[in-house]
């Protein structure tokens, strides 16, 4: 099953989904480069037809980079300095 399949019946098991699909980030390094913080500034939806998201931003990140997340793989509480992993985001 591809993706697109699996975003359709995400969406079909919830009509009337409230909770976002993705939630977006804004990623910054610490000065010391070993840590970073992670701002929530945005909320993405799935289209019904599983061909796109409809997004809500908050803020836009300075440096124009924004991390999608999937609200299931979502570990980071709305803002937190937290520990770099390697081959990870930021």
């Amino acid at each position: 099953m591809n993706k697109k399949q699996n975003l359709k019946d995400d969406y079909n098991k919830a009509p009337g989904l409230k909770q976002p699909y993705m939630l977006g980030y804004a990623v910054r390094n610490s000065k010391d480069g070993k840590s970073s913080y992670w701002s929530k500034i945005a909320a993405a939806w799935a289209h019904k037809d599983g061909e796109g998201f409809e997004v809500q931003m908050d803020a836009l990140p300075i440096d124009g980079r924004l991390v999608l997340r999937t609200v299931s793989d979502d570990r980071q509480p709305d803002s937190e300095h937290v520990s770099q992993r390697p081959g990870g985001p930021a």
